[in-house]
C-alpha cells in the first residue's frame, strides 16, 4: 500500500474505528456471550454490503450526474434523492458530534471519579457549545489539525492493546477456554439491539466526500481498505476480549466506560491508553462532523445559512438531545439516521443500475432493505 493510499485509508479508517472501539466488546459481550464475534461479523458485513453500493455511486452516478448522461427526468429523480439523503446526513452528523462528546464526557469524569448524570449533561453541554462559538468567530480550520495528531494517537493505542489482549490470551490459555463456554441466545431482540449500534461500523462514507483531494478510483480504494482493515481489527478485538469479560465478570450495569473496568486486567497501564484514546478522539471526531455539518447545512441551504452560524445551529440542536436522551438512545438514533442516509443511497444506485447491471441492481435493492430494517427495528441498548 503506497503512502497515498493508506494517507487516503486514514480517514475513513479513523472515523469507523474511532469510537466504536470503546464501547462494541462490553455491549456485543453483554448482548450475546460469546456469540459477539458473530454480531460482529454481521455489522461488519452489512456495513461492507453498504460500502460497496456507495463505492458504485462513486464510480458510476457520480460522473453521469456531472456530465448530464442520462435522461432529465432520472437525473432530477437522483438529485432530489441526493438531496434527501444529505439532509439525512447533516442530522445524522449532529446525532454523531452528541454521541462523540457524550463519550468524552463519561471518560473525562470517570478519570476524576465524578458519577453524576447531571455534570455529565453539563461538561457535553459546556464542550459542544465552546467548540460551536470558537467556529462561530474564528472557524474550525485550526482545531482540525487535531485530527491528524488523534488519528496516529488513536491507532497506536489500538495496536497496542491490540497485541496486549493476544499476549493476554497466551498466558492465561486454560482460563481463557473455560470462558468462552459462555453464550447467550441471539433472539430477535438481540439482533435488533444489535442494529441499533450500526455506527459502531459508520463512517465509510467520508471517503465519498474527499472528492477535492483524490480521484474516484483512489477514494473507492480507501473505502474498501478501511472497511477490511476495521473489520479486522474489530474481529481481533471481540474475539480475544469477550473471554476476558467471563473471565472476570461485570458488577452493576453495564456502562459506556465498562472497558475501563475490564481493561485493566489485560495490562497494567490499558486503561491509561484507553482514557487517552478516548479524550483524543472523540474531541477531535466532534470536531471534524461539527466542520462537515456546518458546511453542508450551508451547502444545502444553498449560502442563506453560513457555516459559521450553522455551527451553533448543530450545537443547540445537540445541547436539546442531550438534556432529553442519554448515550445508549443518542446511538441508536445516530445508527437509524445513518442507515436511512445509506438507504438514499441504495435508491441512487437502483436509479442508475437497473439498466446498467442487473446484479448491481438487485443488490443495491437488497442493501436498501436492509437499512429499512435498521431503521425500523433498531433499538436502543438498555
Amino acid at each position: 500500500m503506497t503512502n497515498t493510499i493508506w494517507t487516503a485509508t486514514m480517514t475513513p479508517l479513523a472515523s469507523i474505528i474511532g469510537s466504536g472501539f470503546l464501547i462494541a466488546a462490553p455491549l456485543l459481550n453483554s448482548l450475546s456471550g460469546n456469540r459477539a464475534p458473530f454480531l460482529m461479523l454481521i455489522l461488519c458485513a452489512a456495513s461492507y454490503g453498504v460500502g460497496e453500493v456507495i463505492r458504485w455511486n462513486i464510480v458510476d452516478v457520480e460522473p453521469r450526474l456531472e456530465s448530464n448522461d442520462i435522461e432529465n427526468s432520472k437525473q432530477n429523480k437522483i438529485r432530489i434523492n441526493e438531496r434527501l439523503g444529505e439532509w439525512v446526513l447533516s442530522f445524522a452528523y449532529i446525532l454523531s458530534i452528541t454521541y462523540y462528546l457524550y463519550l468524552f464526557s463519561s471518560f473525562f469524569l470517570r478519570m476524576t471519579g465524578e458519577h453524576s448524570i447531571y455534570v455529565e449533561k453539563g461538561v457535553v453541554t459546556l464542550v459542544i457549545m465552546s467548540i460551536a462559538f470558537f467556529g462561530h468567530q474564528h472557524g474550525l480550520n485550526s482545531l482540525e489539525k487535531l485530527e491528524s495528531v488523534s488519528v496516529n494517537i488513536k491507532l497506536s493505542i489500538i495496536i497496542t492493546f491490540l497485541v496486549g489482549l493476544i499476549s493476554y490470551q497466551f498466558f492465561n490459555a486454560e482460563g481463557m477456554r473455560e470462558a468462552t463456554e459462555v453464550a447467550n441466545d441471539l433472539s430477535f431482540n438481540t439482533v435488533s439491539v444489535a442494529l441499533g449500534l450500526l455506527i459502531m461500523v459508520q463512517g465509510f462514507e467520508t471517503s465519498r466526500y474527499l472528492f477535492e483531494k483524490y480521484d474516484r478510483q483512489m477514494r473507492v480504494k480507501s473505502m474498501r481498505y478501511a472497511q477490511l482493515i476495521s473489520s479486522l481489527i474489530y474481529l481481533i478485538l471481540i474475539i480475544f476480549f469477550v473471554p476476558v469479560f467471563h473471565a472476570h465478570p461485570l458488577r452493576g450495569v453495564i456502562s459506556e466506560t465498562s472497558v475501563i473496568d475490564i481493561g485493566k486486567y489485560v495490562f497494567t497501564l490499558a486503561p491509561t491508553f484507553l482514557f487517552a484514546a478516548a479524550m483524543a478522539s472523540q474531541l477531535s471526531a466532534a470536531v471534524a462532523d461539527m466542520g462537515g455539518g456546518g458546511g453542508l447545512v450551508s451547502e444545502l441551504s444553498k449560502g442563506k445559512i453560513k457555516s459559521s452560524n450553522a455551527y451553533l445551529i448543530i450545537a443547540l440542536i445537540g445541547v436539546v438531545l442531550v438534556w432529553f436522551f442519554n448515550i445508549f438512545e443518542i446511538i441508536s438514533y445516530a445508527s437509524k439516521a445513518f442507515a436511512l442516509y445509506y438507504f438514499f443511497q441504495c435508491v441512487s444506485s437502483c436509479l442508475i443500475q437497473y439498466r446498467l447491471n442487473r446484479k448491481k441492481f438487485l443488490f443495491s435493492v437488497l442493501m436498501s432493505l436492509l437499512c429499512l430494517v435498521i431503521v425500523i427495528f433498531g433499538r436502543a441498548y438498555e
